[in-house]
């Protein structure tokens, strides 16, 4: 039986990352990967259905709670409903959704335009489970679900047009050095480091 609802998972996602600029756009983006990558992984059961718009997946109660913000980012709600996402289903929604958050809500929707669930489907109906799961878990990322715990054994990494770009000039050889790590653990500590030496160069320079 689904124990997650849009409303609930909408919530979680704007707790989990207050400083991510997530507008209604945003948000609707992250809630629909949230869903698509747990239908792949088997768990947790995501109840909430979306719709092929224009700018893409759309949850109708998703849109009708945070209409009002408009292009504006949404607060964090400040008292929390007695329905949250705790334990390991919160840990693995941010391993789904850790990849897109620093995403803008412009480049999140042109991704989606991409991919054929969203191509695929009529305009204005209900992109299908089964659609989602089929284009999703062809996908590299899927790997991570495959055969072993999410966070056990090795990572490969969701690529996103971030992963594109950073992998841009290189050769596919090259590439393919960053599509996978020893471990998420592994992956989780160059990425601080990166992000360390990064803070650095723009503390040096400007």
């Amino acid at each position: 039986m689904c124990q997650i609802n849009a409303d609930t998972l909408a919530e979680f996602i704007l707790i989990s990352y207050p400083d991510k600029n997530i507008t209604p756009m945003k948000l609707q983006k992250l809630a629909y990967y949230a869903k698509a990558w747990a239908l792949v992984a088997g768990r947790p059961c995501i109840d909430a259905a979306f719709e092929r718009l224009e700018y893409g997946p759309v949850n109708r109660s998703i849109y009708l709670s945070y209409r009002d913000f408009s292009k504006q980012s949404i607060p964090a709600p400040a008292t929390p409903s007695k329905q949250q996402i705790q334990g390991e289903d919160a840990e693995l929604l941010k391993f789904f959704l850790d990849p897109y958050v620093n995403q803008s809500a412009v480049a999140l929707s042109a991704m989606t335009h991409k991919e054929t669930p969203w191509t695929d489907t009529p305009p204005d109906q209900v992109i299908p489970d089964q659609v989602i799961y089929d284009y999703y878990s062809k996908l590299s990322f899927a790997k991570n679900f495959q055969g072993k715990k999410w966070n056990e054994g090795e990572y490969f990494v969701l690529k996103t047009n971030s992963w594109y770009s950073f992998t841009m000039d290189m050769t596919e050889k090259e590439a393919e050095n960053y599509a996978s790590y020893p471990s998420y653990a592994d992956f989780l500590e160059r990425r601080k480091k990166a992000d360390e030496n990064a803070r650095r160069f723009l503390q040096k320079f400007f």
